[in-house]
């Protein structure tokens, strides 16, 4: 390597750049020989996070002779990439970002050697290794950044599936069906409730539909006005609704909220409700 020419940084930092380059499929492969980074679990992931660590060592390389302006978008999309697979191998973060911090030590000793054989200045050399800690910190900022929007859309996504198998509509027979409530309704559950209700209706040919809030510890006037836009739904499709289950206080909060239910028949319990479908004889 050429001594470095005080008008030329640049090519002096394309030498570095290159030198990192050049040892790129050392690097990346050394991760493998720490225990810690070692994810038996990973499977066919595995090539994939090879792939990724080869793909971060290259950035590392590209930017250190440019602004990091020009390599942000690809961090930032090498980000999302790698912070996917550690949320979907169920892996803390804090193993992506030891992984970056491992190749920013490689990488440092790389800068160190050269600059001592280079006779680099103290102010040159510090302008130098706080360049690449800078493209080293948006790494992790874009890791970290991915990684919790991926594990948040995860949680949600599982919610709403946990929120649906919640609501399921039950087919008892003879156009009867039940759809059973349990734990608190917010609008967004109800909303679920309203989708379920109507599909599984037409999809089960059902005439009769028994709302069962036997489960449900206290209604407000949203999800009150949402189960009678859901009746009223059903009752244009041809399915009569019946409520079952509706406790003493249930029914005190919905009067004391002026929500009406005129017209529906409602029952104290389910057993009741299916009685009146006869569909259960009365054995009194």
């Amino acid at each position: 390597m050429s001594k470095m020419i005080k008008n030329e940084p640049t090519t002096y930092l394309q030498e570095i750049s290159e030198l990192i380059l050049e040892q790129k499929e050392t690097l990346s492969n050394s991760i493998l020989e720490d225990e810690r980074f070692n994810y038996k679990h990973a499977g066919n992931n595995k090539d994939r996070l090879q792939h990724l660590r080869l793909q971060l060592i290259q950035l590392y390389g590209e930017t250190i002779p440019l602004p990091l302006s020009i390599t942000a978008k690809k961090l930032k999309d090498w980000g999302k990439d790698y912070a996917d697979i550690f949320v979907s191998l169920n892996i803390p973060l804090d193993h992506a970002i030891e992984e970056v911090h491992f190749y920013r030590n490689k990488i440092g000793l790389i800068i160190k050697k050269a600059a001592k054989n280079e006779k680099l200045d103290l102010d040159t050399f510090y302008e130098l290794i706080s360049g690449f800690d800078l493209v080293v910190d948006t790494a992790v900022q874009m890791v970290s950044t991915s990684y919790m929007e991926k594990y948040i859309s995860n949680l949600r996504t599982a919610e709403e599936e946990i929120d649906e198998l919640s609501v399921p509509v039950v087919l008892l027979g003879d156009g009867i069906g039940i759809l059973p409530m349990i734990g608190d309704i917010d609008t967004k559950r109800a909303q679920i409730l309203m989708d379920n209700a109507l599909k599984s209706s037409v999809d089960l040919g059902l005439s009769n539909l028994i709302l069962d809030l036997s489960g449900v510890p206290i209604i407000d006037t949203m999800v009150a006005q949402k189960i009678y836009q859901v009746i009223q739904a059903l009752e244009l499709i041809g399915v009569e609704t019946k409520i079952s289950g509706l406790r003493p206080e249930l029914a005190l909060t919905m009067t004391s909220i002026g929500v009406e239910f005129s017209g529906i028949k409602t029952f104290s319990s389910l057993h009741l409700a299916l009685q009146h479908l006869g569909f259960m004889r009365n054995t009194h």
